[in-house]
């Protein structure tokens, strides 16, 4: 039976059990909302009351996008409870249970988002100490939120990591970790995810480590669908052809005085006469990457962004750099970001962008050919800078062009915002 919960809060619907913790779905009617009500009841011992309550008021002087919030706990006659916000009910369990894996493109950023979520809360000094599925709320109309505070620990710190890269290993694939690495479960998972869970999942991360990693892990996007405009210019390329071909037959039966006409045979050449081939002048060794024509791109400002700097991204001086333009406001309140592209010659599987400001967040882009529209790049990868040089994991493509997409700036001494970069170096 539940403890004696103050009349504020008015139960609705018995939830069921996690553990030794009866969850109820309540009304505040104080602020007229729905919460989660999880408490401890008479049955409960003494130690185990203060146990709980300890444990949740750690997490409530937390803040983070994906925790779930906690708005009071307290002991009362009887046992103990706590109070927080209601996130829809379903948990990644649920899901699981259902066959319903989190699909890709939703995966990564919930699951960068639920290790920053953790790393936050180890870095006020908690421990969650009982991580699993169950404990990540999740719906297609929520971000996931770490949540069922309170259980009887079991792990430390470390223990939480290793049970949140296990836990969102099964959010993936559907399947306890163990088996055959999600790259070779779940069609579109670059193996570098694959290496993250398991170093994670061996103790080899902390949680920050776990966060950094997975956001700059290579993002797969759906190919393309190459219909509309291309497909009509085959057809009028296949036209001409056609019309091409019928009027060589008709000169070749008149040149021949009628004789039977002999009909060319199509050569490559002659089979695509509308194809521009653009000739790359550069030579490379096997495994080399070359880099050239740096340019700015600012498709939501001006059209321009320090153009004069661009060149020092790919000088070899550490010295020179490239920086955006300073600004009053956090980028997001101005336009969606900022950003360089270059061209580059060979496969790199490796970006190491030097200097790069700290407390900047970024996006990588790439295209076959380049485009002053951001939606016709294909996202591919991102993160945040850190200290020193910030390597990236690239996902593979050969030639091309890539874009570093800025989407937060750095703060300067007087509160304006403003990014750099020194050098960028693609590396195979």
């Amino acid at each position: 039976m539940p403890a004696a919960i103050p009349d504020r809060y008015s139960l609705e619907v018995r939830l069921g059990r996690d553990g030794d913790l009866e969850e109820w779905l309540a009304t505040d009617t104080s602020l007229d909302r729905p919460v989660l009500i999880r408490s401890l009841g008479p049955e409960s011992t003494s130690e185990r009351r203060s146990e709980f309550v300890q444990a949740v008021s750690e997490a409530a002087k937390t803040s983070h996008a994906h925790l779930a919030r906690v708005f009071t706990v307290a002991r009362v006659d009887g046992g103990a409870y706590a109070v927080s916000e209601w996130t829809g009910g379903a948990t990644v369990a649920d899901r699981i249970a259902a066959n319903q894996p989190i699909d890709l493109p939703d995966f990564l950023p919930n699951a960068a988002g639920l290790a920053g979520a953790l790393a936050t809360l180890h870095s006020s000094g908690a421990t969650h100490g009982r991580l699993d599925t169950s404990a990540i709320s999740y719906s297609g109309a929520h971000p996931a939120k770490l949540g069922a505070f309170g259980r009887p620990r079991a792990t430390d710190q470390a223990g939480d990591v290793r049970a949140l890269a296990g836990a969102l290993e099964t959010a993936l694939t559907g399947s306890p970790p163990g088996g055959p690495p999600p790259s070779e479960r779940v069609d579109g998972v670059p193996r570098s995810l694959d290496g993250i869970l398991r170093s994670a999942q061996s103790g080899a991360m902390s949680a920050a480590d776990l966060e950094k990693s997975l956001r700059a892990a290579p993002t797969p996007r759906e190919p393309r669908s190459n219909t509309g405009p291309t497909s009509r210019r085959l057809i009028i390329a296949a036209l001409a052809l056609i019309l091409l071909a019928v009027a060589l037959v008709v000169v070749g039966f008149f040149l021949s005085g009628g004789a039977a006409p002999v009909v060319p045979t199509p050569t490559t050449e002659a089979a695509s006469p509308t194809t521009v081939t653009t000739q790359v002048t550069t030579t490379l060794a096997a495994g080399d990457v070359s880099v050239a024509d740096p340019a700015s791109f600012d498709p939501f400002g001006e059209g321009g962004e320090n153009d004069d700097l661009v060149g020092n991204l790919i000088d070899n001086d550490v010295a020179t750099e490239w920086s955006t333009e300073r600004y009053l406001d956090p980028l997001p309140l101005l336009k969606p970001g900022v950003g360089v592209s270059v061209r580059v010659v060979g496969d790199p599987r490796t970006l190491r962008m030097v200097g790069l400001t700290s407390g900047t967040s970024f996006d990588l882009y790439w295209a076959a050919e380049p485009s002053g529209v951001l939606d016709d790049w294909e996202r591919v990868g991102g993160g945040n800078a850190a200290p020193g040089s910030t390597e990236v994991d690239l996902a593979q493509r050969e030639d091309g062009f890539w874009l570093v997409w800025l989407t937060s700036l750095g703060i300067n001494d007087d509160g304006t915002r403003q990014s750099s970069i020194a050098e960028l170096r693609f590396e195979p």
